[in-house]
């Protein structure tokens, strides 16, 4: 009870908090970049005057960041959430204040506090901090406070499919154009967006499922297609793994399913760039991308070990490593996996408490939204997550800012339909 009367102190609070950081943040910062913020701010403020204010419409607007993912923009749109928060919960429009999770978000908090204190205090590590803690204090935060609705799920993986898919169009553009280099579309790098593309993929079968008319169910398939092209030609062999890993897990109870994937075994070899065809077949042989990552978890491994209980801090490996690698040409910036990543720098609580997260509301999903459900929408949109989960096996994807947003707002969008009071909330 304690925690729910504070929960709006504590939201203010973070309001404040992102505007300080803003602030600081803003001290080195060129005119351009101040104009950016204006633009965006002025475009939310145009559709809150078209649409009024909400939550859905402020998630909505939020995936225009996904066009262009950059850190100023990342910044303003946990501001834009946070504030659309608040200003529903000022109208009247919310009746309580509900944190959820309330004993394992602040731990996360806590230790995530701590590990940005021990960090080297640059723009990454910051980006890492409000990626790891404060995206998913903001979207619990939202879901458990809003009447969220089916609709809006559905909304929402529109939204994600649709971006996702022009980003493959304008990246097999580029990659065709430049073969000898790996590009990520309009992302900064090709391994990150990557995440993005595993969820559209999945979130466009999942539509295709959900709809009733032939045409448009062909149209989402279609879509998934495309951001599976996408994903082939940014050459990245762990989305294949964990596209196939989700195809295996939906074929139990989806019979197309298993054409699906059958398909997509034949199809692959004719459409597969031969820039991939060389590292899937170096991978067989030797590959040193493969060495690089075995010796960071070793390295992970006894630097857990060292110090098991609060971690090194966030994005210290970075420093750290570079003078403990043996050759330079073996370096890692990360762990190259997320729950080393994240032991390695909160410690065991804060590994427990994020991960605990994830599990309570993929367990709650599953047994209150999914199982009930007479078709497989929900199914395949909660096997997307979990393939997401599985290609972080060998990387950090959902740690990164731009994946963290997307990967955190459909896990709040779940959390939120699987609550018990959820049912009375539909239309």
């Amino acid at each position: 009870m304690i925690l729910k009367r504070l929960a709006p102190s504590l939201a203010y609070l973070g309001t404040a908090a992102l505007v300080l950081a803003a602030a600081a943040a803003a001290q080195g910062m060129e005119l351009p970049q101040f104009g950016f913020i204006g633009a965006i701010l002025a475009a939310w403020l145009l559709t809150v005057l078209l649409f009024g204010i909400s939550i859905r419409n402020s998630l909505l607007f939020s995936t225009m960041f996904f066009i262009k993912p950059l850190p100023t923009a990342f910044v303003c749109v946990l501001f834009i959430l946070l504030l659309t928060l608040l200003l529903e919960f000022q109208r009247g429009r919310l009746k309580q204040f509900i944190l959820p999770h309330p004993v394992m978000l602040g731990v996360l908090i806590a230790t995530s506090v701590y590990g940005i204190t021990r960090a080297r205090g640059d723009w990454d590590s910051h980006l890492y901090f409000l990626a790891t803690a404060v995206v998913p204090a903001i979207v619990f935060l939202i879901s458990a406070n809003s009447s969220i609705r089916k609709t809006d799920i559905v909304l929402w993986l529109k939204a994600i499919v649709l971006i996702g898919t022009f980003l493959a169009v304008v990246g097999v553009v580029m990659a065709l154009l430049n073969p000898s280099e790996r590009y990520g579309s309009l992302w900064i790098t090709a391994m990150t967006i990557n995440g993005f593309y595993t969820l559209a993929f999945f979130f466009g079968i999942a539509l295709g499922v959900r709809s009733a008319h032939t045409s448009e169910r062909y149209l989402w398939y279609g879509c998934a297609l495309l951001v599976l092209l996408g994903m082939l030609y940014t050459y990245t062999r762990i989305t294949l793994v964990a596209v196939f890993a989700g195809i295996f897990l939906l074929m139990p109870k989806m019979k197309r399913m298993r054409l699906l994937g059958m398909g997509l075994l034949l199809l692959v070899p004719l459409i597969i760039p031969s820039s991939m065809v060389s590292r899937i077949e170096l991978g067989l042989t030797f590959d040193y991308s493969i060495f690089i990552r075995f010796l960071a978890w070793y390295y992970s491994l006894r630097q857990i070990a060292s110090h098991p209980w609060f971690g090194i801090g966030i994005d210290v490996w970075k420093d750290w490593y570079a003078g403990a690698v043996p050759l330079d040409m073996l370096y890692a910036e990360h762990s190259h996996n997320l729950p080393l990543k994240i032991w390695l720098e909160l410690g065991v609580f804060g590994f427990i408490s994020y991960f605990y997260l994830i599990a309570a509301v993929l367990r709650s999903y599953y047994l209150r939204v999914v199982k009930p459900d007479a078709g497989n929408f929900h199914r395949v949109a909660l096997i997307g997550i979990v393939a997401l989960l599985i290609s972080c096996l060998t990387d950090i994807f959902i740690q990164q800012y731009p994946v963290a947003l997307a990967f955190w707002a459909t896990l709040g969008l779940m959390y939120a339909l699987s609550r018990p009071s959820a049912a009375n909330e539909e239309q």
